[in-house]
């Protein structure tokens, strides 16, 4: 760069040359760089939100595969609603305990249906008296099939007695009850 007509002293071209350069760094950065900074911040902010609806997604879907599966779990009880006929209620109710019963392989002795339990607002009750015989892991094991059962029984009393003298096998004398929806 040639200054016409100033007599500059070499010192002092280095100067202006240093400044060009700078004025003209400051000029490249603001009008190309900055422009891609900003760009980019932008992008990395849009990136992040997206990564954080992501998570939220994936961990709604979690959250509907696991009450899906709940869902399929529970079918048997949901099929079943209080403008079923009555028997209908109480024999599916019965066949699922002697079911249950089966699987833990303990003796039935008897097996009865109560009368209507309760009548509530939204749902009706219903109840069965059980007496059933075995050993106690059998009778633990029957006890557990309630508790994840699918048709949501539960178990109002419980009395263990040991059935002889040598109290090998257990006598198990329970009220069982399920609640029905009603439409």
């Amino acid at each position: 760069m040639a200054l016409k007509g100033i007599k500059l002293d070499p010192k002092q071209k280095k100067i202006v040359y240093a400044v060009a350069a700078l004025v003209t760094l400051v000029i490249v950065e603001r009008l190309f760089f900055s422009p891609l900074r900003t760009k980019l911040k932008n992008l990395n902010r849009q990136i992040r939100l997206e990564e954080a609806e992501l998570k939220t997604g994936i961990s709604m879907q979690k959250r509907k595969d696991v009450i899906s599966g709940e869902i399929g779990r529970y079918q048997s009880y949901l099929e079943i609603t209080a403008s079923l006929p009555e028997r209908e209620i109480v024999t599916k109710f019965l066949k699922e305990i002697e079911k249950m019963a089966g699987d833990a392989h303990i003796s039935i002795i008897s097996l009865s249906p109560q009368t209507q339990s309760g009548d509530f607002k939204d749902a009706v009750e219903y109840s069965a008296d059980l007496r059933a015989e075995a050993s106690p892991y059998r009778i633990f094991e029957f006890l557990e099939k309630i508790h994840s059962s699918g048709m949501l029984i539960g178990l109002d009393k419980l009395t263990l007695a040991p059935k002889d003298e040598q109290a090998s096998a257990l006598r198990l004398d329970t009220t069982l009850s399920i609640i029905v929806p009603k439409n």
